[in-house]
Order: structure tokens, then C-alpha cells, then sequence
């Protein structure tokens, strides 16, 4: 895509709301300054200058003043229905935190909490100028959260089942949720699998979850690659992850291989999977994650807090593989913000490399957001602002104190933005103006709940 618009025919744009602001960035070119977009029937009709659109006649004319218009932000792995827990954890080691996140979800959350936390996890993410996202979900809410607000994307129902006796019953189950799913379906609304991680997904509910998936046309997200305990656990059968399933008296094999390669000996590394985190990796993974089609979401903050290292990003981005950014579960991230997110990038990979030139500010905004899109396919409809694509954007004040002055508006975003700073979000042209004033509410009584379960 080369960003730019065909000429305007004043039929076409007749009747369109055009939005002008000082920038308008649309990912897909370079961006443009006094600059204009008109929408019509939820998606864009075109992307230029003031000038270009000024004086048309019967279109409704909305100045943004100092702020950059931009695509709506793809969070290219969430877990809403976990917003519950931001804080709940604590500084613990991962093995902990698993086991923790465990226990407190099947143990002390019914549907209503789950209902709530998703509700609450996608309305944080609209306000912070996020439209699109990756979500592994286990309970299905955060498909009806979504639903309800609008908020577009790719929904991955989770299914566990690391003993292989139950890999049946397993796979019985994940059928039956997403047939429930599969009606409401668009283009950009979609329902996907996501055998959850080596450690939770016997080898055959692997394989034949992958088998279904393919036959159904499903797209597959995995965690993988994570932490050095699941590289133990997978290659040499070791580790606490094996500890505590030979605890429940369920087999543990090593497999000889580390997680990708584990992963494409069961056929699940393909053309459009995810994988999620992808830390433990080298360069001859790296080339069987690019040959094989796949795409990576990156969680610099959740991959920082947990202690897991830092992704190769460089590496994967110069090797031509898609890599989005996520902010993962607030369990593990705590803020829904993907201008720390791009920050976040940037500097883990110059630290990593130590290099300036290892991530630009331009790669990160393209992480956020096309290469998000891409990441979820879902680019031919959204992630940057091209004649034809969904109107979903956002508004980013940026006559902000702590923005000025602007010398480019993507740097100045990924560098001194935060989501405080998004003025507006729209979805398919539409503002979004949901309070969640009585989410708060919900949310601390059940809060309070389960701060007595610790």
C-alpha cells in the first residue's frame, strides 16, 4: 500500500464529515501536515490536505486543532477478561504468578466477574485509542464485551488440556464455544483458537486442534517461546512447569527440541499463526517463523515485569516477518497503553543491540498499528488510514505541555505521548463515548472479594 488516495470527485466525497487537524498520520504514508480526512458511510473516502478538501460542498467540517489524527491502535495480544487482576498478583516469579492467575480464575471468579473484567478491559482500551485487538479469551466474554462496544479484532478461544488422556474431551469442548461464536462474525470480528502454551496443551490436543483449525479455516494463536522454564519444560522435559504436572500425575516427555521448532514438528507453525512473546528464539527459529508465514506479537512491558528477556525484534523485522505489538493482560502489565508500549520497543532493542538504528520510532508506530493489523490479517480493513478502510482512529492531543514543541508528530508520540493524551476514539466513523463509571464500582466490590481469597 503506498498511502496515497485517488483523486477527490466531489460526488463521491458529497455528504462525507470531513476531521482536520494539524497532522494526520496514516502509517501507510508519510505524515501530513494541515491535514484532512473525509469519511462517508464508516470508512474513509480520502486522506490529504486542508486545502484539497476545503470548500466541498455538503460535508460537515470537524477541526481536531493540535493534534494528530492516527489509526486506530491494534493491540495485537490481550486478555481482557484478566483486567480484574491488574495489581492482584504481585511481584512473584512466573511459575508463581501461573499458578496464582490459576487458582483465583476457576477458584473464586464466576461468569458476572469475568462479564464485568471484560467490559471494563475493552472500554481501557478504546479510551486509550486502541480499536482493533488480538485477545486470547478463555470464559467468552470478552467476545460479548466487544460486541457490545464495537471494538474489532481477533478472538482467540483459549483450550487447555496438558494430560493427553483428556485431549478429546478437550478439543469436544473448544468445537462447541466457537460454533456459539461463528454467527456474528464480519470481516474484522473474528473468532480464532488458541491452544494456550506447551505446558498447558498435550502434544495430540495440539495436532488436533491445529488439524481443526485448518480444516475450518480458524486462524491460531499460540504462547510460545515465553521463558527459559518453558524452553526447559519442552526440550528437556525439566524445569517447575514439569514439576507440577508429574504432581498430578500427568506424564511429561522431552521433546529434544526448543518451542518453535516444537511447534512446526505439529504442524502448528503456518501462514497467518501468532505467536505470543516469542523471547527464547535464535536465528535459525527465526527463519522457520519466516518461512513458514507466521507472525509474532511482541509484549515489551508484560515481557519486562515478568522477567522473560527481551524478543528479537530487530532480528524478526529484518527478516521480513509481521510483528505487532501487545500490551498483554493488565495481570501482567497493569496499564492498557500503547505509547509506553512503542517506548518500550524502541529501547529494549537499542539496549539489545546497542544500537541507535536497532528500532525507529517509525517501526514502533507501525508495530502499533499496521503491522498489528497484519498480524491478525486484518490489514486490507484496518491500521492505517487508506480510502476504503474502516474510519476507525484516534485523536491525539498533542498541545500538550510534555509534547512540545513538535518537530515530527511520531516521534513526538511514541516518545512523549501517553494515552492521557487521546482526545477521541472512533469506530467506524463514530465517536466513542462510552463513561465506565459503573464498571469502577462493580469492579471494587469484586475487588474486594477476592482480595479476601489471598
Amino acid at each position: 500500500m503506498t498511502g496515497q488516495t485517488p483523486p477527490i470527485h466531489e460526488a463521491t466525497i458529497h455528504e462525507a464529515t470531513i476531521h482536520e487537524a494539524l497532522w494526520i498520520c496514516p502509517v501507510a504514508g508519510e505524515p501530513i501536515a494541515n491535514g484532512a480526512m473525509a469519511i462517508q458511510g464508516g470508512r474513509i473516502a480520502h486522506v490529504g490536505t486542508q486545502a484539497e478538501l476545503r470548500d466541498l460542498p455538503g460535508v460537515r467540517v470537524r477541526h481536531r486543532g493540535a493534534a494528530a489524527i492516527i489509526p486506530g491502535f491494534v493491540n495485537a495480544h490481550t486478555h481482557i477478561e484478566l483486567t480484574i487482576l491488574r495489581g492482584f498478583l504481585g511481584d512473584v516469579d512466573f511459575t508463581d504468578w501461573i499458578r496464582r492467575l490459576v487458582r483465583v480464575k476457576y477458584q473464586h471468579m464466576d461468569r458476572e466477574a469475568f462479564a464485568v473484567s471484560a467490559r471494563l478491559g475493552a472500554i481501557e482500551n478504546l479510551r486509550a485509542g486502541v480499536t482493533a485487538i488480538g485477545d486470547a479469551m478463555d470464559i467468552g466474554t470478552a467476545w460479548e464485551a466487544a460486541l457490545e462496544y464495537g471494538l474489532q479484532g481477533v478472538f482467540y478461544q483459549e483450550v487447555f488440556g496438558p494430560d493427553e488422556s483428556v485431549w478429546s474431551e478437550s478439543l469436544r469442548g473448544l468445537r462447541e464455544k466457537v460454533a456459539r461464536y461463528r454467527s456474528s462474525q464480519t470481516a474484522t470480528f473474528r473468532i480464532g483458537i488458541s491452544p494456550h502454551a506447551p505446558y498447558t496443551v498435550s502434544e495430540t490436543l495440539y495436532r488436533e486442534a491445529g488439524a481443526w483449525a485448518r480444516e475450518e479455516d480458524l486462524p491460531v494463536a499460540v504462547h510460545i517461546a515465553e521463558s527459559r522454564e518453558e524452553t526447559a519444560f519442552v526440550r528437556d522435559g525439566g524445569g517447575p512447569f514439569a514439576d507440577a504436572l508429574r504432581a498430578r500425575q500427568i506424564a511429561v516427555t522431552a521433546r529434544g527440541r526448543n518451542p518453535v521448532a516444537y511447534l512446526d514438528h505439529l504442524g502448528l507453525l503456518r501462514p497467518g499463526a501468532l505467536l505470543i512473546h516469542a523471547i527464547e528464539i535464535d536465528r535459525a527459529e527465526i527463519e522457520r517463523i519466516r518461512s513458514a508465514g507466521a507472525a509474532v506479537a511482541h509484549c515489551p512491558k508484560s515481557n519486562a515485569l515478568l522477567g522473560h528477556g527481551v524478543a528479537p525484534v530487530g532480528d524478526l523485522k529484518q527478516s521480513g516477518i509481521p510483528v505487532g505489538l501487545g500490551s498483554d493482560s493488565v495481570a501482567s502489565n497493569n496499564v492498557v497503553d500503547m505509547f509506553e508500549e512503542m517506548r518500550a520497543a524502541v529501547f529494549h532493542q537499542r539496549l539489545r543491540a546497542g544500537r541507535v538504528d536497532a528500532l525507529s520510532a517509525r517501526d514502533a508506530f507501525r508495530m502499533a498499528t499496521l503491522g498489528g493489523a497484519q498480524c491478525l490479517g486484518l490489514d486490507a480493513s484496518l491500521g492505517s488510514l487508506e480510502s476504503g478502510k474502516r474510519a476507525d482512529f484516534a485523536v491525539v492531543d498533542l498541545g500538550d505541555l510534555a509534547t512540545q514543541p513538535v518537530y515530527d508528530p511520531v516521534e513526538t508520540m511514541v516518545y512523549s505521548a501517553c494515552r492521557a493524551n487521546v482526545r477521541a476514539t472512533f469506530l467506524g466513523g463514530m465517536a466513542f463515548n462510552r463513561e465506565g463509571s459503573d464498571l469502577v464500582r462493580q469492579a471494587q466490590d469484586i475487588a474486594e472479594l477476592l482480595r479476601r481469597s489471598r
